[in-house]
């Protein structure tokens, strides 16, 4: 469990490995990676007090340059309700997290265009 794991280089999941090289440094091993990817991810959980979690995930966001971020459902519906009227409120309160969203479709959100497909696209076509 102590002893470094040996990496050879390679193509295959490269990503991973260099992830975790940055995490922690030359000759991570097994127990290190254990103790680290709990719930299955690289990041440690974010956990504390509705405070101590908005403050976490907007330092996160600052450092990390991220627009977002994926919710581990361990414990549903609670943990997700905690998130939605504990923590929200806060980052809204921070200037962290919108109150409002921007009018229109999510087409037009995120492609400046229309409502509706433009007529050369095949879906187009079955507008009803």
């Amino acid at each position: 469990m102590d002893e470094p794991i040996a990496v050879a280089a390679t193509d295959a999941i490269s990503s991973n490995v260099e992830a975790m090289r940055r995490v922690f440094g030359p000759g991570w091993t097994k127990r290190q990676m254990i103790d680290q990817f709990i719930l299955g991810s690289r990041q440690r959980p974010i956990t504390g007090s509705a405070e101590q979690v908005a403050q976490a995930l907007i330092d996160f966001a600052e450092a990390a340059d991220v627009d977002g971020f994926n919710l581990s459902r361990t414990v549903m519906p609670e943990g997700l309700e905690a998130v939605v009227d504990l923590v929200v409120p806060l980052l809204q309160e921070r200037g962290a997290y919108k109150r409002d969203y921007a009018p229109g479709t999510y087409r037009e959100k995120l492609f400046g265009a229309g409502p509706r497909l433009a007529a050369p696209h095949p879906a187009a076509a079955v507008r009803q």
